[in-house]
C-alpha cells in the first residue's frame, strides 16, 4: 500500500469510524438504516463480482429479500425467515424462465448465495446490538458490545497490516491473498485479543473474562478468515477491490467483510453460551 493510499485510508477511517460508532451507540432505527445501507451496497458489489464470472443474478429481488431478512431480525428475531426465503426462491426461479443470459443454474446460485452470505449473516450484526433485550441487560449495553467488537477488529486489522509489512516473510494464503503473511495474521490475532480485553475495562462491559476471551478469539481467527473468504471472491473474479467508493479501502464489501462470518458466531455465543445465560 503506497503512502497516498494509506493517507486516504486513514482519512476515511478518521471521519467514517466516529459516524459508525455514534449510530451503533444510538441503535434502533439509525443503526438499522446504516446496516441496511452496508447490506445493499455490499450485495450490489458482490453481484458485480458474480457478473464478471458470467452469472446474471436477480439483483432487485435479491436485495429486497436480503433487506427483509435484516429487518425481520430487527423487528421479529427472524420469525419470518423461512417464509421470506421460500417466497424469494419461488419468485427468482419463475423469473429465470424469461432470463436468456448466462446459465440458469449459475444465475440462481449467485442470487441465492448473495442473499444467504450477506443478507442472513449480516443480520446477526443487528442481532448482537438488539440482544440485550432478550438477555435482560440494559439496551445501551449492546451498543458497547458492538463498539468493542468493531474496535478490536479495526485495530487488529491495522496491526496485522503493519506487522505483515515489516516482519512478514511466510505467506498465509498466497493463492487467495498474496500479500497476507503468517506473521501479520499472528500480529492481528494478538492485537484483537488484547484490544478485546482493553475494551472490556475501558467500556466497563459486563462480559466475563471467558466471554472476552471467546469474543477476542472469534475476532482474531474467524475475522481474518472472513477477510480471506472475501478475498477469495475477488481473486475468482480477477479484481483487487469490489469497488472504489471508500478511498484506500475499496468497496463496502471490502471494508465490512469481517462482520459476515464473525457476527453470527458472536451472536450465538452471547445468546446461548455466555455468562449471561449460565
Amino acid at each position: 500500500m503506497g503512502f497516498d493510499q494509506l493517507k486516504a485510508r486513514t482519512l476515511v477511517t478518521i471521519f467514517g469510524a466516529p459516524v459508525v460508532v455514534i449510530l451503533v451507540l444510538l441503535g434502533k432505527l439509525p443503526l438499522l438504516f446504516l446496516v441496511s445501507l452496508i447490506l445493499v451496497v455490499s450485495l450490489y458489489e458482490f453481484y458485480q463480482l458474480a457478473e464478471k464470472k458470467g452469472a446474471f443474478p436477480d439483483r432487485w429481488f435479491s436485495m429486497i429479500a436480503a433487506l427483509l431478512i435484516l429487518w425481520d431480525m430487527y423487528f421479529y428475531w427472524v420469525e419470518h425467515l423461512l417464509l421470506i426465503l421460500t417466497l424469494y426462491l419461488v419468485v427468482i426461479s419463475i423469473f429465470q424462465l424469461w432470463q436468456k443470459k448466462g446459465s440458469q443454474i449459475q444465475n440462481l446460485s449467485a442470487s441465492l448465495w448473495g442473499v444467504a452470505y450477506l443478507g442472513i449473516l449480516l443480520s446477526f450484526f443487528v442481532g448482537i446490538r438488539q440482544l440485550p433485550l432478550q438477555l435482560g441487560q440494559p439496551y445501551k449495553e449492546g451498543g458497547l458490545w458492538v463498539v468493542a467488537i468493531l474496535v478490536s477488529i479495526w485495530i487488529g486489522d491495522s496491526i496485522a497490516y503493519f506487522v505483515g509489512s515489516s516482519l512478514g516473510k511466510h505467506k498465509l494464503a498466497s493463492r487467495v491473498s498474496p500479500k497476507k503473511t503468517i506473521e501479520g495474521a499472528i500480529g492481528g490475532f494478538i492485537g484483537m485479543m488484547l484490544v478485546a480485553f482493553i475494551s472490556r475495562y475501558l467500556f466497563r462491559l459486563s462480559w466475563s473474562l471467558i466471554d472476552t476471551a471467546v469474543i477476542g478469539l472469534i475476532c482474531g481467527t474467524i475475522g481474518q478468515i472472513s477477510d480471506l473468504v472475501e478475498s477469495l471472491f475477488k481473486r475468482d473474479a480477477g479484481v483487487k477491490d469490489t469497488a472504489h467508493i471508500l478511498p484506500g479501502h475499496g468497496g463496502f464489501f471490502d471494508r465490512f467483510d469481517v462482520l459476515f462470518l464473525t457476527s453470527p458466531l458472536i451472536f450465538f455465543y452471547l445468546k446461548y453460551l455466555s455468562s449471561y445465560v449460565r
